[in-house]
């Protein structure tokens, strides 16, 4: 006999968080499920620790703009001490999230979720149902499929660094990895970044773009546009990046090429839901092709900015959907 519950929420991030709370407080029964860490990817290895290692960046770039104006000499960036600060703030969040969730008193399970039927997730070796399902699992880093990918190290890997490599290359110009790329260079590290085309942070206006790439230029950034990496090959100096006429070799090589939905493990085809490279498909009250199953956050294809306001809003939103059902979601200005 399978647990029963009124809603089960997938996911422990910002989203599935303050779904499950939200409907604890309405007085709903809730299970909220997490198969890596409490918290989500924004608080673990996301949002939160990259300002805290942007921060030591700032620092030191305001102190480099007053040199000769009141300062003598810029600070240097301590690394392994500014990872050390970082993992001050992160190593509690998994523990933090756990114990405020059962201090709600709201259920929880650690494993991954996978619907064998309607009405049946499957979590390890327990079975739950529910009423309705609510999956908020986010999203992961794109990993480019050219030969040598197992080569790749993604933003989660370089926001736990324990040493800033001599040479980092990013492959892929989106704004996760011209953040990074700051980073990195901030740190003392010689930065490459590569992007297939000639118009990376295509989403964003193309004359402040042009700005912003000139300013990382002089401070030491290389870019390497119209360049489609087709291998990464070990060798004896470090890692060798190839394409058409074009060779680079550096020490670790980001893949910075966007993010994928954490959907391929759930079962989804096992109930009817269906999903793509951007995400869940849900309609206008978040609710995916079958009616007690519905998607929010990251993981879901929305046409709205995927960020962690625009999670929590939805989650707020789908709370006061499934205890008063009303209308469609109307979303502010994000």
């Amino acid at each position: 006999m399978a647990e029963q519950y009124d809603v089960v929420v997938i996911g422990g991030g910002p989203a599935g968080n303050a779904m499950a709370s939200g409907l604890k407080a309405q007085g709903k029964t809730v299970l909220i499920v997490e198969a890596d860490l409490w918290g989500g990817t924004c608080p673990n290895r996301g949002c939160d620790p990259k300002k805290i290692l942007l921060s030591a960046v700032e620092a030191r770039q305001a102190a480099q703009h007053l040199q000769g104006q009141g300062l003598i000499g810029a600070p240097k960036i301590d690394w392994p001490a500014l990872m050390a600060h970082k993992r001050g703030y992160t190593d509690g969040i998994n523990d933090g999230t756990l114990n405020g969730l059962k201090g709600q008193d709201i259920a929880t399970l650690h494993g991954q979720a996978h619907f064998q039927s309607d009405n049946q997730l499957a979590v390890g070796d327990r079975v739950v149902s529910a009423t309705d399902y609510v999956i908020a699992t986010g999203q992961r880093p794109a990993i480019l499929p050219i030969t040598g990918h197992e080569y790749f190290k993604t933003s989660t890997d370089f926001l736990d660094l324990d040493q800033m490599p001599k040479r980092v290359t990013f492959v892929g110009g989106g704004y996760v990895g011209f953040e990074l790329a700051t980073i990195a260079n901030a740190a003392g590290a010689d930065v490459h970044v590569i992007h297939h085309n000639d118009r990376p942070l295509k989403a964003f206006d193309a004359d402040l773009v042009k700005d912003l790439m000139a300013a990382m230029t002089a401070d030491g950034i290389t870019f390497n546009l119209n360049t489609d990496v087709q291998a990464i090959t070990k060798t004896a100096t470090g890692l060798q990046l190839t394409a058409d006429n074009f060779e680079l070799t550096t020490d670790l090589v980001i893949s910075s090429a966007g993010r994928i939905p954490n959907a391929d493990q759930l079962g989804l085809a096992n109930v009817g839901v269906t999903f793509d490279r951007h995400g869940i498909q849900v309609n206008d009250h978040l609710q995916t092709a079958n009616p007690h199953i519905y998607a929010i956050g990251d993981v879901s294809d929305t046409p709205v900015p995927k960020l962690t306001p625009v999670a929590g809003f939805e989650a707020r939103y789908l709370v006061g959907e499934l205890t008063h059902p009303g209308a469609a979601i109307k979303y502010p200005v994000v």
